[in-house]
């Protein structure tokens, strides 16, 4: 049987590694705090004596673009050997003769989704069949002399095709993921996501940056490109840096802890503006007094301006005098 080597260390950045004793202690302090959210732990396994990890990641929307949904895809499409080999009992309209079938209720297998409308409401009466038909129930004795106009067994079939349809969407509906309770809509298929607002995806540390950002698109069956975001490291002190395409999410993730208060990763436009630590020591302050500092700054830049060239100012001077002194030597010593 072959051994497998352990490696000593491990690759969480490029340019960083760990030691097994610190991957224990990181990963035992993460699962502890998330002890009351099972979801959020993570997991790992070897894989050729690497350590692969595996869990959710928390994901915060910061995208300014907006973003495309794709159009619902549950229906599905038709094949190619439907549409070279129509029924020839169908007619142009994509309808079926009536009597082709023996039962009435075949007709709701080709009849074409119905888009349920949230303004129309129905107010029918309770509707009593016969067994036998799809006609109603007639009184023995009617209160009036006027007939009782019943429906017709096409207005029948179509209310219960209908009903199937609107039953259909939902489930779709439910199985689809929505973006903070979004789901597609023609009218909101192009929209920006609540600032802040979460989602999560499960992945391994294996995947890079562009492959989570890939997956989480997907997910959500949104049709951008996967190059026009980026995924931030945003600290409560409002310190923000830019993950690179080649780094891993998970890691990164288990190295700055499992506390979402102290630093979230958000999806961001891949422009975003980075904010340095020294940058970020400021934002939480007021605006007079990040006016003060500003000014501030602004007289030490004009002061060190100004010295920078009263300096080149006096080393020119004392330059043109060597130059000249050299100059004459040479005169002297010519003649």
């Amino acid at each position: 049987m072959k051994a497998i080597h352990l490696q000593p260390v491990i690759q969480v950045r490029k340019d960083k590694f760990i030691s097994r004793a610190e991957f224990s202690s990181f990963l035992r302090t993460y699962n502890c705090f998330c002890k009351d959210k099972k979801n959020l732990q993570l997991t790992y396994y070897e894989n050729d004596g690497k350590i692969i990890l595996e869990g959710v990641l928390d994901i915060s929307w910061g995208v300014h673009q907006p973003i495309r949904l794709q159009i619902n895809d549950e229906k599905p499409a038709p094949s190619s050997r439907t549409i070279q080999s129509p029924d020839p009992s169908m007619n142009r309209r994509g309808m079926t003769r009536w009597g082709e079938f023996d039962n009435l209720y075949n007709i709701a297998e080709l009849e074409e989704e119905a888009v349920p409308k949230d303004n129309e409401q129905e107010t029918t009466q309770q509707l009593v069949f016969e067994s036998s038909t799809l006609q109603l129930k007639r009184n023995r004795e009617p209160e009036s002399g006027n007939l009782i106009r019943t429906r017709s067994d096409a207005s029948l079939v179509k209310m219960r095709v209908k009903d199937q349809a609107v039953t259909a969407a939902k489930k779709a509906q439910r199985h689809r993921f929505s973006i903070n309770g979004h789901f597609y809509n023609h009218k909101t298929s192009i929209f920006t996501p609540t600032k802040g607002s979460v989602t999560n995806v499960t992945i391994n540390s294996t995947l890079t940056t562009q492959e989570v950002i890939a997956l989480l698109l997907q997910k959500f069956k949104i049709e951008n490109d996967p190059n026009d975001f980026a995924l931030y490291i945003v600290h409560a002190s409002e310190e923000k840096k830019k993950l690179k395409n080649t780094a891993f999410p998970l890691w990164e993730r288990l190295l700055h802890g499992p506390a979402r208060e102290i630093v979230k990763i958000f999806l961001m436009d891949k422009d975003a503006e980075e904010i340095s630590t020294d940058v970020a020591q400021y934002i939480k302050f007021e605006l007079p007094v990040l006016k003060a500092i500003v000014k501030k700054l602004n007289e030490e830049e004009e002061k060190r301006i100004e010295n920078t060239y009263l300096w080149y100012k006096v080393e020119k001077r004392s330059l043109i005098r060597q130059l000249q002194r050299r100059m004459m030597v040479r005169a002297e010593t010519s003649v």
